[in-house]
């Protein structure tokens, strides 16, 4: 993988990060028994924000929407490869390399869109804290995350210009 294009390179290491955060949340449910990610609730607020109502007192009881498991999957992915964007264009600016501690490190800093806009938003208060199970949201997010940040640092590394 020698010298691919940026936006390609953006791509892969993007989807990289969306599976490794994937995986990280599946071995997460496992031990814990805690329920996945709930896709269509995620895609309705999407849908939601983009009709012009980003505050929903509480989106899981809203009426569901036409295809908003899909739109969940969609933004789960673009937001992913945004990320992953921002990620590349900041190692190019402070001339950095990747590596697991910045894209571990860039990962926990992703995690202030779900805490203080995204859930708080759909209701959930901020950090999870409107629900009946903060700690378990808040666990899910940080393995989450944590798994997202060293797969963004994987993809970088595969696709690194040589």
């Amino acid at each position: 993988m020698n010298r691919l294009p940026l936006l390609l390179r953006i791509l892969i290491t993007g989807l990289a990060a969306a599976t490794a955060a994937d995986i990280g949340r599946t071995i997460y449910q496992a031990l814990t028994g805690f329920p996945a990610v709930n896709w269509s609730v995620t895609g309705r607020w999407f849908l939601m924000v983009l009709q012009g109502q980003p505050y929903v007192a509480n989106v899981g009881a809203a009426p569901a929407l036409p295809h908003e498991l899909i739109a969940g999957h969609a933004a789960y992915y673009t937001i992913s490869v945004i990320f992953a964007g921002v990620y590349l264009l900041l190692l190019k600016a402070t001339k950095r390399e990747p590596s697991l501690w910045n894209g571990l490190l860039f990962g926990w800093v992703t995690m202030a869109f779900p805490f203080l806009v995204q859930m708080p938003l759909m209701g959930m208060g901020v950090l999870a804290s409107a629900t009946a199970t903060p700690w378990l949201i808040i666990g899910r997010t940080l393995v989450h995350h944590s798994s997202f940040g060293l797969g963004l640092a994987i993809g970088a590394m595969v696709t690194r210009p040589r």
